[in-house]
C-alpha cells in the first residue's frame, strides 16, 4: 500500500466488537490500530493527537450516533475517511451516513474479508458498500422513483388526510369538487398500491412525505 500502512482508529460502544476488528487486522501489515475508544466523545479528543487516515465508527451507540460523530469528523478532521458499521442496513441511516461524509458501510456479521476489502478500497480513495447495503440502496432509489408518480396536488391531499380533514374539507380548501377530491383519493390510493387510509399514511410517513 503506497505512503506505508494505513492508521486506523475504531470507536464503537462494545469493546468486544474493537478486540473483534483487531484480531481481524493483526498480521495485516497495511494496516495499524492506532487507537481505539468506547465512547464518541472521547474518539473526538483524542483524533486531535492521534495521527489517523480511517475511523471505523459504529452507527449506533448512546450519546452520540455515529451519524453526528462523522459530522464532526469530517469537519474538524476532512482528511480521515471514515468506514461505518452497523447491525442493520436500513436505507435512512446509510442516507444519512452518506451525507455525513463516510467512504463506506458494512454490516457488523460481515466476515474478515469484507473488512480488509472495504478498508483497502477506502484506503485507496475509493469507496466501498456491502452488498446487502449497495441492495438497501437500490431499494430505497425505487421507492423514491415510484413518489415522483404523485403529482404535487396528490402530495398535498395525502398531507391533508394525514391532517384527518374530509373530503368537503379539503374541496372547500383547495376550491374544487368533492367529486374531483374523491377521484384524487382513489388515483393516490392506486398509485400507492394501498387499499385504506392507515395503509397510505404508513406509506408516506415511510417515504417521508408527511
Amino acid at each position: 500500500m503506497e505512503n506505508g500502512p494505513k492508521r486506523i482508529f475504531i470507536v464503537d460502544d462494545h469493546q468486544m466488537v474493537i478486540d473483534g476488528i483487531n484480531l481481524m487486522l493483526d498480521g495485516r501489515p497495511e494496516f495499524i490500530v492506532a487507537g481505539e475508544c468506547t465512547h464518541p466523545t472521547e474518539a473526538i479528543e483524542m483524533l486531535r493527537t492521534a495521527a489517523v487516515d480511517i475511523l471505523i465508527t459504529d452507527v449506533g451507540m448512546p450519546g452520540m450516533s455515529g451519524v453526528e460523530l462523522s459530522r464532526i469528523v469530517k469537519s474538524r478532521f476532512p482528511e480521515i475517511k471514515i468506514l461505518a458499521l452497523s447491525m442493520f442496513g436500513e436505507s435512512q441511516v446509510i442516507a444519512e451516513m452518506i451525507d455525513a461524509g463516510i467512504s463506506g458501510y458494512i454490516l457488523k456479521n460481515s466476515g474478515k474479508k469484507e473488512l480488509i476489502e472495504a478498508l483497502t478500497k477506502i484506503a485507496e480513495g475509493q469507496n466501498y458498500f456491502g452488498q446487502e447495503i449497495t441492495l438497501q440502496l437500490m431499494k430505497s432509489f425505487k421507492r423514491n422513483q415510484e413518489e415522483l408518480k404523485l403529482t404535487d396536488r396528490e402530495i398535498e391531499i395525502i398531507r391533508m388526510i394525514e391532517k384527518d380533514m374530509t373530503t368537503k374539507d379539503i374541496a372547500e380548501t383547495l376550491f374544487i369538487s368533492e367529486r374531483t377530491v374523491e377521484t384524487h383519493r382513489k388515483n393516490i390510493l392506486h398509485k400507492t398500491n394501498t387499499q385504506t387510509v392507515v395503509g397510505l399514511l404508513k406509506y408516506a410517513y415511510e417515504r417521508k412525505i408527511i
